[in-house]
């Protein structure tokens, strides 16, 4: 009698404890019209990665994998796509579908960039995947790392420059003053 009880109790601990069995990695959230989302993930030679994005309203996502650092995002004012986008080198695939879907092999080692974009029709929540497999069928599972770019514009190299120099020579000339009286 004893038996059953502990076993019963076992069975039922054991029922409780989920049991976590994926090989993705999963992100959830949610963005409004013109927002975009960066991750970054290192990738050897040969592996193969498949990014997938579902959505649960009617908004309009992109989604791009670029094997160069962006360095802006590529949305205009009117929450539009650049053109350049498409035709810039760092872009290695994308995708515009209604539920975005990309399947790429690396074709070399390198941190690989992947920018989200909600264009319109949001704000609208999504479910991204992404999964990597090697060459000979292996699936494993990498993270995917969030990344952020900058959001505060730096001031052009010129301004610094002028208010350099005159600091220094405004400092120079408080000096010399002094120094004849």
């Amino acid at each position: 009698m004893k038996y059953k009880k502990t076993s019963i109790s076992i069975l039922l601990f054991l029922m409780v404890i989920p049991i976590n069995n994926a090989l993705a990695f999963n992100y959830i959230d949610n963005l409004n019209n013109g927002n975009y989302i960066f991750f970054l993930i290192d990738l050897d030679v040969d592996h193969n990665i498949q990014l997938s994005l579902t959505h649960t309203e009617s908004g309009n996502f992109t989604l791009f994998l670029f094997n160069v650092r962006p360095v802006q995002s590529y949305i205009n004012d009117d929450n539009t796509l650049r053109s350049v986008i498409f035709n810039t080198p760092p872009t290695v695939a994308y995708s515009l579908d209604d539920n975005p879907y990309i399947n790429y092999t690396a074709t070399e080692e390198k941190i690989y960039y992947i920018e989200i974009i909600l264009v319109d029709s949001g704000p609208d929540s999504f479910f991204f995947t992404s999964t990597i497999s090697y060459s000979n069928g292996t699936v494993i599972q990498k993270d995917l790392t969030r990344y952020y770019l900058p959001i505060i514009p730096s001031f052009p190299l010129e301004y610094i420059l002028v208010s350099i120099v005159v600091a220094v020579s405004s400092v120079f000339i408080i000096y010399k003053k002094r120094i004849t009286k």
